[in-house]
């Protein structure tokens, strides 16, 4: 009876070291910081901005996960009845369905986008891009139908 009680209180998950993520996050301060002040001459100019939106990134992924860890070391019972509630299958159910619409909202608002554009005599080349974008979605879309069609 005792093999059925499957309850892991000796190992804990594996995660990363909340300490990792406030390292990642003032990487992304300083390499947007590097970019901004170091390579701000005209012809680095495409490369500061890349590294910019990297580094900007980088520190808010590393800052929110950081805040997070900690918040979940306060507060480890509500952190596990979040992490069940992510699991528990209605709530998946309910994500995906949300993010389907979501989609499919997204999908025609492209659509809509290349009209405006047409209207409003836009570049050819931001046309296509919608028009491309949504061809694209539509494949995808009748792609992944025919896959989970097969494997359910």
């Amino acid at each position: 009876m005792e093999d059925n009680k499957n309850i892991r209180t000796d190992k804990k998950k594996k995660s990363p070291n909340k300490n990792f993520y406030l390292v990642l996050g003032i990487i992304g301060v300083a390499m947007a910081l590097i970019a901004k002040y170091a390579l701000d001459t005209s012809t680095e100019k495409t490369l500061s901005a890349v590294l910019i939106g990297i580094g900007t990134g980088l520190m808010g992924f590393g800052i929110a996960k950081w805040l997070v860890a900690l918040w979940g070391e306060r507060n480890p019972e509500l952190m596990r009845a979040s992490e069940i509630e992510m699991k528990d299958e209605r709530n998946q159910m309910i994500r995906n369905k949300a993010q389907a619409v979501s989609g499919e909202i997204l999908h025609w608002l492209m659509i809509a986008g290349a009209w405006v554009g047409i209207l409003t005599d836009a570049s050819v080349w931001m046309i296509l891009l919608f028009v491309g974008l949504f061809i694209l979605k539509t494949i995808l879309d009748f792609a992944f139908m025919v896959r989970y069609q097969k494997k359910m």
